[in-house]
């Protein structure tokens, strides 16, 4: 264990500090809360280009060094851990240096680690060159309710998995919000929000083999998508259905996990564990009973995740590939979305992603990403390519 491990936060905004003030959160919910629960940590730096928010986060914290630039940060010889909490498009510049300074070991990156693959995998790739720990944050890795999870599904209490269905549910992004920048996020709520989603379901059931994707915006001035939907094929067959996104009045997180013997509920206040059993109702059926949820110890993630890097192990919980793997399930549903929803195959090799290309070429007019003409069409080829007796014509079938 590090004697003292004296840490940088590069963006001193929400998930940096400013959660810390609702009341109704669980405590530590940022990075700063995390570093100062764990004894040997001390945020000996913060940079941030907005002069009050920086006064702000060292107020808070008692940091005496201030930067605006995060390289002047960086230079710091006694700085051996960084965060970085800024905006996705800043994400690949600030690793890719802090992972070229020989005095930092460890850099915890928030989600989504990038904005595209050509980004991500040149962050992931500079921090293996020069042998620095990437951490991502997709903070469901360390909580303990999900890794129990993991821990029934790989026993076998509820058979193997067969059916996945996800949802990470959120309103509209708001026009004049950040969150809305192309330039600045990327990609609308599959990749700002919907990263964790798919990477809990990686954590949960291995890499993906392909996806179908659909997406839309219902805004012609919004300049990423509202709702994405996916069918996601995961190792052993596992079969995922997700939403991100959809324009609701409410945030929702939920895993319905549906194996042979058994089904999950998890997600955000849901834990419930239901299993096979003689039916009460039709003779010679089987139905879900409920069980009370195996008991399991807590810890909080933010405060776990900081201990494991201060632990010196050697591969963390949530590395930089896991993120990069997360990404690229992502764009490969814009891909599928931009093409009518075929079939994409992982790994997916495009470095960019398609989202400002198909936006551009929509005009004055709300953009459905999978149209229907654009379905018939990949569907036509589809049927064509096997060459079965009655196929419908292609004028039918647009009919």
């Amino acid at each position: 264990m590090f004697l003292v491990l004296k840490v940088g936060v590069i963006g001193c905004g929400r998930i940096a500090s400013l959660l810390e003030e609702d009341p109704l959160r669980e405590h530590p919910c940022t990075h700063a809360g995390a570093y100062r629960e764990v004894e040997g940590v001390e945020i000996a730096a913060a940079c941030d280009i907005n002069r009050e928010r920086l006064e702000r986060f060292c107020a808070t914290w008692d940091v005496e060094r201030k930067y605006q630039d995060y390289r002047e940060l960086l230079a710091q010889t006694d700085i051996e851990v960084v965060s970085v909490c800024t905006w996705h498009d800043s994400h690949a510049g600030i690793v890719v240096a802090a992972a070229k300074e020989p005095h930092m070991r460890a850099i915890i990156c928030e989600k989504p680690v990038a904005m595209n693959l050509a980004d991500g995998r040149k962050m992931v790739e500079t921090a293996g060159k020069h042998n620095v720990q990437l951490v991502v944050n997709h903070e469901r890795r360390w909580q303990s309710n999900y890794r129990k999870v993991k821990e029934i599904i790989d026993e076998g209490l509820i058979g193997p998995v067969r059916t996945v269905i996800g949802n990470i549910l959120t309103g509209t992004p708001r026009a004049d919000s950040w969150q809305s920048s192309f330039g600045r996020v990327g990609g609308g709520p599959l990749l700002h929000d919907g990263t964790h989603l798919i990477d809990i379901m990686r954590f949960l059931f291995g890499d993906a083999l392909w996806v179908y994707g659909w997406a839309e915006r219902n805004d012609d001035e919004l300049p990423v998508e509202d709702t994405a939907v996916a069918l996601i094929l995961f190792e052993r067959g596992v079969k995922a259905f997700i939403e991100g996104g959809g324009r609701r009045n409410y945030f929702n997180f939920e895993l319905d996990i549906q194996g042979r013997d058994g089904r999950i509920l998890i997600g955000n206040g849901l834990l419930k564990l239901w299993r096979s059993n003689t039916s009460s109702r039709y003779s010679g059926f089987y139905d879900l009973v409920e069980e009370p949820f195996p008991a399991f110890a807590y810890q909080n993630p933010y405060v776990a995740m900081v201990e494991e890097l201060v632990s010196g192990k050697e591969q963390t919980s949530s590395s930089g590939v896991d993120g990069l793997a997360a990404l690229e399930i992502i764009m490969a549903v814009y891909h599928s979305a931009a093409r009518g929803g075929v079939k994409v195959a992982l790994p997916f090799k495009k470095k960019y992603s398609p989202l400002k290309k198909m936006f551009s070429r929509a005009g004055e007019r709300p953009l459905t990403l999978c149209s229907v003409s654009f379905v018939n069409t990949a569907i036509l080829r589809r049927l064509k390519a096997c060459r079965l007796p009655g196929t419908l014509s292609s004028a039918r079938l647009k009919s």
